[in-house]
């Protein structure tokens, strides 16, 4: 078991409370749907910027890029198979296209694997799956 993702979704500021649920529900979507994650595991930021504040590459390898522009950074526990990682990256540029209208160009999504020590999920104590919980007596020093 790993952590759940934290997702972070950046745009620019101006999208109705739907739109931006629709965003954020199309990445979990796609996360349930290729990464196999539970569908109450959620942690999502969305960060609205102003457009001084996302500054981006309208045609790095791909675009054109507009004010649609939609960056996502995923960031997870465990390393996935490349086919899983490029099956997530489908699957979620076309949940977005699909249910909030941004053209997949406007979609730049950034995966970070780190590992678990890096997670503390609550009270500050290291995330420790319970089936990797030591027995008592028998904790790391």
């Amino acid at each position: 078991m790993s952590p759940i993702p934290v997702v972070d979704i950046t745009l620019l500021r101006g999208r109705s409370r739907e739109s931006l649920r629709t965003i954020a529900d199309a990445v979990h979507d796609a996360l349930v749907a290729e990464f196999g994650i539970p569908v109450d595991d959620r942690f999502q930021v969305i960060h609205q910027r102003e457009p001084d504040e996302l500054i981006f590459d309208t045609g790095f390898l791909g675009g054109p890029r507009t004010a649609d522009f939609v960056l996502v950074r995923i960031v997870v526990g465990r390393e996935r198979p490349v086919e899983t990682k490029q099956a997530l990256y489908r699957k979620l540029v076309a949940e977005i296209a699909a249910r909030a209208r941004i053209d997949p160009e406007n979609v730049f999504v950034v995966l970070e694997t780190v590992k678990l020590s890096d997670f503390s999920v609550a009270g500050g104590r290291p995330f420790l799956p319970a089936h990797l919980t030591p027995e008592p007596g028998h904790e790391p020093q």
